[in-house]
């Protein structure tokens, strides 16, 4: 137990620190993002919409609980060419922390306005936007909590990367065991850019060996 105290507090440590550049090493190396597990709830079974707007279902009368937010990014190579057409599915638990998965059996609610899972690809300059919500945190197992995440799935011409996304400020990101296992936890982070309107941008770049 002690050490694994010890880790999470170098891991807390790793992840508050100030760092001038999020996706190069301290060699100036550009870093691949980290991979991050799966998970149960890959949306499997159902059809997938392809949308940039996972707050308003497509039959929906209206729009999805929770804070609105807007998540921008680029899809990279390690030397820094943007990667045109990059096919990428994107799921979430809703705000309360609940999945749009038959596998999920929380007794959270759902919400009929809340899409869950898109694909799109990104753009020729390699950007991708998406609005969504900010996801729910949620119990994994007893005495773990898993931080509010939201799921990518990355696939270019040479190489398929699975990750998750987190949110800066949140109290639960140190002490969770995903985030702590990944080699470069920071870059798993995004960046809240501005505030458009009661609107969060955040900024999230993602970063393939070769695309």
């Amino acid at each position: 137990m002690g050490a694994d105290r010890s880790g999470v507090g170098l891991f807390a440590g790793r992840l508050t620190q100030t760092i001038m550049t999020r996706s190069t090493d301290a060699t100036g190396d550009r870093c691949r993002t980290p991979d991050q597990i799966l998970g149960p709830y890959f949306p499997v079974g159902r059809r997938i919409l392809s949308t940039c707007d996972l707050a308003k279902a497509e039959d929906g009368d209206g729009h999805a609980q929770g804070e609105i937010i807007e998540i921008r990014g680029r899809i990279l190579n390690l030397d820094a060419e943007p990667i045109r057409g990059a096919r990428l599915t994107i799921w979430q638990a809703n705000s309360f922390g609940r999945y749009l998965h038959g596998n999920d059996t929380s007794p959270a609610p759902l919400d009929p306005n809340f899409v869950g899972s898109t694909r799109i690809r990104s753009r020729d300059d390699g950007s991708f936007v998406i609005r969504t919500i900010k996801p729910g945190a949620y119990a994994a197992s007893p005495g773990w909590r898993r931080p509010p995440h939201i799921h990518f799935e990355v696939c270019g011409r040479f190489e398929r990367l699975v990750t998750q996304m987190y949110f800066p400020g949140e109290p639960l990101n140190d002490r969770d065991r995903l985030l702590a296992a990944a080699l470069r936890p920071e870059l798993l982070v995004a960046e809240q850019t501005s505030l458009e309107g009661s609107q969060r941008v955040l900024n999230f770049d993602i970063v393939l060996t070769r695309g």
